[in-house]
């Protein structure tokens, strides 16, 4: 029979942060991420809705409107990068730019914010939702001995 505690998460941990190594393996990186705070989903409903009406705005007649829950998947993964930047990245170590030089915490930010770095979101969302998951750590730990 399955344990409540194997799906429960730390909830000082998703609140303070946590560092996740992401990426493939010989080419990762640390991202230190919170997990999916409060703050950060209320962020991404409050942008849904922003995009909806910004979206409506415009509309011609007989066009039909979007609802938050239906935006063009463009306007949701700007969202999405938008709240991660604001309320989830904390820091970045171990990634670098073409030229060698190290990507920086804000610049990372601005990648996700301008909705253009599909591969970086979503490794983004996965360390945030690995935050406090006592489970994937353990898993991690395991195989490392």
């Amino acid at each position: 029979m399955a344990k409540l505690s194997r799906f429960t998460l730390n909830r000082d941990t998703v609140a303070q942060g946590d560092r996740i190594e992401v990426g493939p393996p010989g080419n990762s990186f640390f991202l230190t991420t919170r997990g999916f705070t409060p703050a950060y989903r209320d962020a991404l409903h409050d942008l849904a809705r922003e995009s909806a009406r910004r979206l409506n705005a415009d509309l011609a007649p007989r066009q039909i409107p979007v609802t938050p829950a239906d935006l063009p998947p463009s306007e949701d993964d700007r969202n999405q990068g938008i709240a991660l930047a604001q309320h989830c990245v904390l820091g970045v170590e171990g990634l670098e730019h073409d030229d060698g030089s190290p990507v920086t915490v804000q610049t990372l930010r601005d990648m996700l914010v301008s909705g253009e770095h599909q591969a970086l979101m979503v490794m983004c969302l996965r360390a945030a939702g690995q935050v406090g998951d006592q489970r994937a750590r353990k898993a991690k730990d395991d195989a490392g001995n």
